[in-house]
């Protein structure tokens, strides 16, 4: 791995672990998200009913049904036929009607938590007496308990079919109606049948048969359906399958948020069906049992010709032998009538239910064709028997054909008729639906698990996000490798100087110095490292005026400038501050008397001699030439001889001169200020994460000329998670306390 990349980690891991605080709170609004969605969200559940459906076991015709089933292309699963059945409009609009799912009555809940509110309530004393009509609580007509209003009945327009109806509670089994548009349709009674008209004079008709509130008026939104959008819906939701491979075992599922009510669906979806399929089998049979009827005279008739015949051919002759060539060959030849005339009836049934094409149909005529071939091949065989036994074999056939169709016709004809008068079915309810105890959604451990990680990953995008479109630089070490210049100090951020700073400024008092007021902040011992380097500086350029400035306002140029100062006089040097920021500068709210006058300017202009303007502190330990009265003209202030002069009355004076300089990409004071006087050792100071590196480009670009250079940079107000930002690099590990 190349260093580049354990430099990228490492920047990935700083990232991350300075923004592991916004993480944690992304983590934390999303948990919160999470409990508020669980809190307000309506808890789903899901029952079923388990049914059974039986085989119709051994019956004459059955094996041809069978055999017709296997040639039509057909798997033996009855369930897998009888589901379209259960979930079919016949079925499902008797659930519908039976349990008046066309009429839908809910109360009118508070936006997003009066539901949730409502149902973790206990419903208090139900009003005994009506309010008046335009009676209204705090909070509206809302429901904030668990209240129900039963309409089993309503009766509207077709065009005010799925509109919805506000039925007002007023107490005491009173309630009015309003229609779609607010219009007062009726006044009604619970148990009593009422009828109004709306504004535009349709009809509707509504029963009421409870109404359970206690704190009326309470809304309740009604609506009614129509019943073939119902039984749609019902069919969209209703789960239908087989449990395993053939096993005529179907589950009838349904998911709802009323566990009542699902269960009486299900329940009632069964429970139609095991009626509907008794009195479709008896239909069936009733039919059949007609066919039967008429067919039955005609194949006794038939059977009793074929016995005379053969009692009048055995009466003029002896008895014969068929042998047992013969005798098999009658076997095989009555086997094979008895299934063709089994098949020919069953195709007359067949015809009364379905259409020519239908696949069960054209299965068998197949079958019949596949009969007549191999009847054709035994009647090539018995050909070849002697005349004799041909024509004894012929009447004995025609005699156990019949014989055994017409006793099979019997039986049928017989459970046919048990099967018509009967009430069971070939389905039985295994299971009925019951309430369930448990939800299936929503999951709480798998709603906070998701909560938790959508909460990190959105965490760790913002933190990525925010440091790709973050422009300042953070990494001291980049300010080396791209400017070329010497990082002299890298001084961390105070929160103590924030603090106090801002209590100073609301009381009006001086601002606090932190190297006299808090000597052992971090943020002092940077300005002590950059005391000791700025002997070297000076010595490199002979000279003793050090100029601050930066790129642009706000980033604690006077707060190096005075601390610096304080440091400098604290080892014996004599030191003055300059504040050159004829615009803004704030070094006279150091002062007890925050007054900018007497000062730089007006020593500038002659108004004031310099002795008069200097001021001394022993708080400060240091001279201080405030900027005196702020002129409209501070460049050219500044331009004037006046000027240089001063600092040249200065730098002979003092040990040490530091100017505090305007920002330089504001204006163009502080190049005005270090082209004054040759030898000037300027040092940039730039507020971590404030500039872009173009900024400190430009910046070192207009200090900077052929005679004079930037001495260097101070790094200020570092912090932590500019460390983090820099992948690691943190001033903060060398801390110091007592």
């Amino acid at each position: 791995m190349g260093r580049d990349d354990e430099i990228d980690l490492a920047r990935l891991w700083g990232l991350l672990w300075g923004g592991r605080w916004k993480i944690v709170a992304f983590v934390v609004a999303a948990l919160l998200c999470a409990v508020f969605y669980l809190f307000v969200v309506q808890p789903t559940y899901q029952t079923d009913a388990l049914l059974k459906i039986e085989d119709e076991g051994s019956q004459p015709l059955q094996g041809v049904t069978n055999d017709l089933k296997q040639l039509a292309g057909k798997g033996t699963s009855l369930a897998e036929s009888e589901i379209p059945i259960i979930k079919s409009r016949t079925v499902l609009g008797d659930t519908v009607e039976g349990l008046g799912l066309e009429t839908v009555s809910a109360p009118a809940y508070f936006p997003v938590i009066g539901q949730a509110v409502a149902e973790r309530r206990k419903l208090g004393p139900l009003a005994s007496s009506a309010v008046p009509p335009d009676a209204e609580s705090w909070f509206g007509r809302y429901a904030w308990q668990p209240v129900h209003a039963t309409v089993e009945r309503m009766n509207v327009p077709d065009d005010l079919l799925g509109e919805a109806f506000t039925l007002r509670a007023l107490g005491g089994g009173q309630y009015l109606l309003f229609g779609p548009e607010g219009d007062r349709i009726l006044k009604g009674s619970v148990g009593e049948v009422a009828e109004g008209e709306t504004s535009t004079g349709a009809a509707v008709g509504v029963f009421v048969s409870d109404i359970a509130v206690s704190n009326p008026p309470t809304d309740f939104n009604v609506t009614r359906r129509a019943a073939l959008s119902v039984v749609g819906e019902l069919q969209d939701k209703l789960r239908v399958v087989e449990e395993g491979d053939e096993s005529g075992i179907v589950r009838i599922s349904l998911e709802g948020k009323d566990k009542a009510r699902i269960a009486n669906i299900v329940n009632s979806v069964a429970n139609n069906y095991l009626r509907q399929n008794v009195e479709a089998r008896s239909a069936e049979a009733e039919k059949s049992l007609e066919f039967l009827d008429k067919q039955m005279p005609e194949l006794k008739a038939e059977l009793e010709a074929a016995e005379s015949r053969l009692t009048q051919y055995q009466e003029k002759n002896d008895t014969i032998d068929l042998g047992k060539e013969g005798q098999a060959l009658l076997d095989q030849m009555v086997a094979i009538e008895d299934k063709r005339s089994q098949l020919e009836l069953k195709i007359a049934e067949l015809r009364q239910t379905y259409t020519g094409q239908h696949p069960a149909l054209q299965a068998a005529r197949d079958q019949m064709e596949q009969l007549a071939q191999e009847k054709q091949q035994l009647d090539e065989r018995i050909g070849s028997l002697p005349g004799a036994q041909k024509e004894m074999f012929g009447l004995r056939r025609d005699v156990e054909v019949n014989t055994q169709l017409y006793t099979a016709l019997l039986n049928r004809a017989q459970q046919l008729r048990v099967i018509k008068a009967g009430t069971v079915g070939n389905v039985r309810i295994v299971d009925q639906a019951v309430q369930p105890m448990r939800s299936v959604s929503p999951r709480t451990a798998l709603v906070l698990m998701l909560a938790i990680i959508l909460g990190g990953l959105l965490g760790v995008a913002f933190v990525f996000v925010q440091a790709a479109i973050r422009r300042g630089v953070d990494d001291p070490k980049a300010i080396e490798n791209r400017l070329g210049l010497s990082v002299y100090a890298v001084v961390p951020f105070s929160n103590w100087l924030e603090q106090q700073s801002a209590r100073s400024r609301r009381r009006r008092q001086p601002l606090p110095l932190l190297a006299r007021d808090n000597p052992e902040e971090i943020a002092v011992e940077a300005l002590r490292s950059m005391r000791t380097s700025l002997y070297f500086a000076q010595t490199e350029a002979d000279s003793n005026v050090i100029l601050m400035t930066g790129p642009t306002p706000g980033i604690g140029k006077s707060f190096v400038s005075v601390n610096l100062a304080y440091l400098l006089a604290e080892v014996g040097q004599s030191v003055v501050v300059v504040d050159a920021d004829l615009r803004k500068g704030r070094i006279h709210e150091f002062f007890k008397d925050r007054q900018r006058a007497p000062g730089l300017s007006q020593v500038l202009t002659g108004q004031v001699e310099l002795d008069d303007a200097l001021r001394t502190s022993e708080d400060l330990e240091f001279s201080v030439l405030t900027t005196g009265q702020l002129p409209p003209n501070p460049s050219e202030m500044l331009m004037r001889k006046t000027f240089p002069q001063l600092l040249e009355r200065l730098k002979k004076r003092f040990d040490i001169v530091l100017v505090d300089a305007p920002p330089v990409l504001a204006v163009t004071d502080a190049a005005i200020i270090r082209a004054s006087l040759p030898g000037v050792v300027t040092f940039m100071v730039a507020a971590a994460g404030r500039h872009p590196m173009a900024e400190l480009e430009e910046t070192a670009k207009r200090l900077t000329s052929r005679d004079h250079k930037v001495a260097g940079v101070v790094f200020n107000a570092y912090q932590k998670k500019h460390a983090s930002y820099a992948g690691g690099y943190s001033y903060y590990q060398y801390e110091y306390k007592k």
